[in-house]
Formats: C-alpha cells, structure tokens, sequence
C-alpha cells in the first residue's frame, strides 16, 4: 500500500477508534505513534539577558526571570528557581504528544509557576489589589506569548522535540506544541482548575479550554467544532476563541472528543510532507489492524 494510503487508512482507524475504542487503547496508540526521540540537550539554550526572559545559573539550577506585558497593557515580573536535576529529569522523559500533554498537567513547577502569578502585581501598578479571573487567565496568556517561538530544528538540531513544561521555562522558548503544554500545565492547576486540551491542525497545535470553565468576559467566545473547547492560541496572540483558519483535525482531553476524519483525508498531502511526524502512526496502525 502507498505511504498516503496507508496514512489516510491509519488515521481514519484513530478517528473511528474514537467511537469505539476505550479511552486508555486510544491513547496508547496516539502515544506509541506521535512518541518521537531526540538528544538530551547538554545546556540550555542560550537567552538574551536583554529579552523577555532572563536566566542567571545558580549553586544548584537557574534562577529564572520573566517580564512580560498582558493583553490589557499591564507589566509583570515574575522570578522562578529551578533546579537543574529537575531540568536534566524532564529532559531525560519520553517526548511525545500524549505524553507531554500529561506531564504538562501534572508538572510542580507548572503548579508553582502558577502560585507565583496569583500573587504577582503588576510593575506599573504602585498599589496591590485583588486581580478578576480574567485578568489572572490574561497574565498567564501574556506570559506564555512573552517566550520566544522558535522550531526545534532552531533550537535543539532535531526535526521534531517536545520539550517538558521544565525545559521551556529554562530553554525560554520553544514551538508551538511547547508553548501550548506550557499553558495548559499552568491552566490545569487548581488556582485555575481549568479542563484542558490539545487542539491539533495540520502544523499546529493550540490550547482548548472548556467552555464552561472560562470567566463570564468570554461567555461569548467561538468554540472549537464540537461545541466543548474554546481555543487559546499559544504561539502568536490573538483573542481567546480565534486561531488560524485550519481545519481542526482533534481535540484530546481526557480522550479523543472530536475529530475530524475528512480534514485529515484532504490534508494527507500536507502531513505527508513532514514524514518523520506522521509516518509512525502508520506503522502502529498497521501493526495493530483492529
């Protein structure tokens, strides 16, 4: 069978796995598919101290400092420490979609990250006072949008890396799948308790958070195809609900809550063109028939 075929044939096994299969089948699947290895980088990337981002090496890790300015037009600063075996641990993970979108969630230090912007204020604010949820959603948006976007190829030498919430905060950059499990990590917390999913296009990854959860300001936010997950672009800014204008091939939550089994047939030439992304879940979908 063709390369395309038999792409088109194992993804359309996904999209009817999504109906019939259990949720923990359905994930080992994407996970042994969309799983893909790379070097351990030996250092962090370097950062320019005069960016948006800061990192000063300590006895024990990285003291890391981040400032950045919210869509609204607020100024924050916020410094994180982190130790340099955590970093080497998250390094040492397997990388994949799956797995990076779980370990986003359950990080300490996406959890710590978070505490620390509860209680920031803004720099150009003398007086502290109580922020609305929406502007604390805002302030954790404005922060991922404050990381530079660069391609793995860029930034580690590997065609495809996915990097854990740890290594972005250090690295202080990363793609857009990246900078998505970054926020949902943060927005997974329960400072937020907000229920997440990655969104895929073709290329692309985005955040999706449950409509039900957001605050009242984006009552009216567009949802994503099956009505659930508002979008959140991490990548490039842009109003919460709006994101580029691509087919939205899956939604994965707690499991597989849309997709899309027609965009994935039009868009197989456009997959096809990054084989070392995609061929894989032909091979295990070919390897497990049913």
């Amino acid at each position: 069978m063709k390369r395309r075929e038999l792409l088109v044939t194992a993804l359309e096994r996904v999209a009817l796995g999504a109906v019939v299969s259990s949720v923990v089948e359905l994930s080992d699947l994407w996970s042994a598919a969309l799983s893909l290895s790379a070097s351990e980088p030996t250092r962090p990337t370097p950062i320019d101290a005069e960016g948006a981002v800061s990192r000063e090496r300590t006895a024990d890790g990285y003291a890391m400092t981040y400032e950045w300015t919210d869509r609204p037009g607020r100024e924050w600063r916020l410094e994180l420490p982190l130790e340099r075996s955590a970093y080497r641990e998250a390094a040492d993970e397997p990388h994949g979609y799956l797995s990076g979108f779980e370990a986003a969630k359950a990080s300490v230090h996406a959890k710590r990250l978070t505490e620390l912007l509860t209680d920031a204020s803004p720099t150009n604010e003398r007086a502290r006072r109580p922020l609305p949820e929406a502007a604390r959603l805002e302030r954790a948006i404005g922060l991922v949008h404050s990381l530079e976007y660069v391609t793995d190829a860029e930034s580690t030498g590997a065609p495809e890396y996915i990097r854990t919430v740890e290594e972005t905060l250090v690295d202080g950059c990363g793609d857009c799948e990246d900078l998505t499990y970054l926020l949902i990590g943060m927005l997974s917390q329960p400072t937020f308790g907000y229920r997440t999913a990655m969104v895929i296009l073709p290329g692309h990854m985005l955040a999706g958070v449950h409509r039900d959860d957001l605050p009242a300001a984006y009552a009216d936010a567009p949802t994503l195809p099956g009505g659930t997950y508002v979008a959140i672009e991490c990548a490039t800014s842009r109003p919460i609900g709006d994101f580029q204008d691509e087919p939205v091939l899956a939604v994965y939550g707690d499991g597989v809550e849309y997709i899309d089994q027609s965009a994935i047939a039009d868009t197989g030439g456009e997959f096809l063109r990054d084989p070392a992304q995609f061929q894989t879940i032909a091979d295990v979908s070919a390897r497990h028939p049913n």
